[in-house]
């Protein structure tokens, strides 16, 4: 309303307004206090260490039912069935997870989650924890009956063991799909091998084998060596087979009889050591059995069968012989090795102790032993003082051969000392050699540089005298002989120093002059001038 003026006028509060207001904002904060312990005492759920949370979806659409038939179970929503269904509907796996009932199969680890009581229901349940000498094998609790003979699951959809196995250490596991049984694993000591049967799998190729190939049921070839194994007991079953050397006593009871060539009963007791070929450990363990079964069905019926049929060829006074007992022994192993190899026995020795022969028989025999010991005691005798007269030839002889010896090490120390002179004194003769050739060719070179010298200074002379006689030769020629230009020379010589003459018309001088005398004739006139 306007009061004479065109500003609009706010509306009053009622006095109770100002009381609703605090009313209001302490209800809010009840609200947001309640929300807030709802989410932590009621929607949070706490996951501690070695724990995992299940959760189960309370509600939603059923499994179909068909598809549940199928499967074998309508309360686990394991991978298989939830895949069915999303195929069906063309939903999307996590859409069928969270709108389907039933036991989800995927757990979460340890932590802090905020997750809605009114749709799911959680279970908190430990972890699965194995042990270091253990082994846990996961057996199904949903999908279908496992076919006869199977003992393990290994397709996705069966019920039963899995043929994997958990190895030691934490495993997060839905205890509501699985159930973990554990199993202590196997130690094989050392000089022992395990030998495997698997439980499940292929039907084996060749039949009536003791032994099959890698993948089949039955009784694996191959062992395994000295360790701990961990093993799903489901699936294999491994024997412990010793390895090493055994020894069986042949004593008492267990004594070998069998009669001699003359029937008399012969009585042996020994020692045989055998081992399982290692490359035929399952075949004999599947054939044969244990320890026990090996010495009855191989070894023992071998031993009595050699030692009876090679005692049969001997009279009763040679098994008391020490020759006799060690051929005896020699040919019992030998013949024993023989037979038990190709069993897949080893026989490494086959010890004969005592050789009882018959008590009626025993003291002759023993005395005609004797008798012979005797006789082998003196033979040894004689033959023992020939070898001692023997030695002491030859150690003679070996003192005369070390005197050789030193003599002609003596004489070879002589050769290769003179050897050794001569092959200094003819490097040296060499070298000397070498020093002579290279005097000589120097020799050589300097003679030739001397005749060069020479050569040399004599064409100088000649050509000196050459370019002397040049001259004079070309004044010969120019006077036309010698006898003219010797007249000049002389002339030449001589005129300077002639004052006077004395001389007649008869000498020397008298020629010289006379032929100034003798003029030309005059030229006829007329005629040339």
């Amino acid at each position: 309303m306007s009061h004479g003026s065109d500003r609009p006028v706010r509306p009053s509060i009622p006095w109770h307004g100002f009381r609703l207001m605090p009313l209001l904002a302490g209800g809010g904060l009840i609200v947001v206090v309640l929300f807030l312990a709802v989410l932590w005492f009621v929607v949070r759920q706490e996951v501690d260490a070695n724990e995992v949370l299940v959760l189960v979806n309370k509600t939603g659409r059923p499994i179909p039912t068909d598809l549940a038939d199928e499967f074998g179970d309508q309360v686990v929503l394991y991978p298989e069935l939830v895949q069915a269904i999303a195929e069906r509907t063309g939903e999307s796996t996590e859409q069928v997870r969270n709108r389907y009932k039933g036991i989800r199969y995927e757990v979460l680890g340890e932590g802090r989650y905020f997750l809605n009581p009114y749709s799911y229901k959680r279970i908190v349940m430990p972890a699965t924890l194995i042990g270091q000498t253990e082994v846990g094998v996961l057996i199904r609790r949903f999908g279908r009956p496992l076919p006869f003979p199977k003992t393990v699951a290994t397709e996705d959809d069966e019920r039963g063991p899995r043929a994997e196995i958990l190895g030691p250490g934490r495993h997060n596991i839905n205890l509501l799909a699985y159930e973990v049984q554990k199993f202590p694993a196997i130690q094989i000591p050392e000089g022992h091998v395990g030998v495997v049967t698997l439980l499940s799998g292929a039907d084996p190729v060749k039949r009536n084998t003791y032994t099959v190939e890698p993948g089949e049921k039955g009784v694996q070839a191959r062992v395994l060596p000295p360790g701990l194994e961990y093993y799903n007991p489901y699936l294999k079953r491994i024997g412990i087979v010793d390895v090493r050397s055994q020894k069986y006593d042949m004593l008492g009871e267990d004594a070998i009889h069998f009669p001699s060539n003359d029937s008399f009963t012969i009585t042996i007791e020994g020692t045989i050591e055998w081992a399982i070929r290692p490359d035929r450990v399952a075949e004999v363990t599947v054939a044969y059995g244990d320890e026990e079964d090996i010495l009855d069905k191989i070894i023992l019926p071998n031993a009595r069968s050699i030692s009876r049929i090679q005692g049969s060829k001997l009279q009763a006074r040679e098994f008391i012989s020490g020759k006799t007992r060690t051929a005896f022994q020699e040919q019992l192993l030998a013949e024993l090795k023989r037979d038990c190899w190709p069993q897949g026995i080893d026989i490494k020795a086959a010890l004969v102790r005592d050789i009882q022969p018959p008590a009626e028989i025993a003291n002759l025999i023993s005395q005609r032993e004797q008798a012979d010991q005797e006789i082998e005691r003196s033979t040894n005798e004689m033959e023992e003082a020939r070898a001692q007269a023997l030695l002491v030839e030859q150690q003679e002889l070996q003192e005369r051969n070390k005197d050789i010896g030193d003599m002609r090490r003596d004489v070879v120390g002589v050769v290769k000392q003179a050897e050794q002179r001569k092959v200094v004194a003819v490097t040296q003769a060499n070298r000397e050699l070498e020093v002579a050739k290279l005097h000589l060719e120097a020799a050589a070179k300097e003679a030739a540089a001397l005749v060069s010298r020479g050569t040399a200074e004599a064409n100088v002379v000649l050509l000196e005298y050459q370019a002397r006689a040049e001259p004079l030769k070309e004044a010969v020629e120019a006077f036309g002989d010698g006898q003219a230009y010797a007249q000049l020379f002389f002339l030449e010589k001589i005129a300077p120093s002639i004052k006077s003459i004395l001389s007649n018309t008869e000498g020397p001088f008298a020629e010289i002059f006379k032929q100034f005398q003798s003029f030309p004739p005059a030229p006829e006139e007329g005629g040339a001038q």
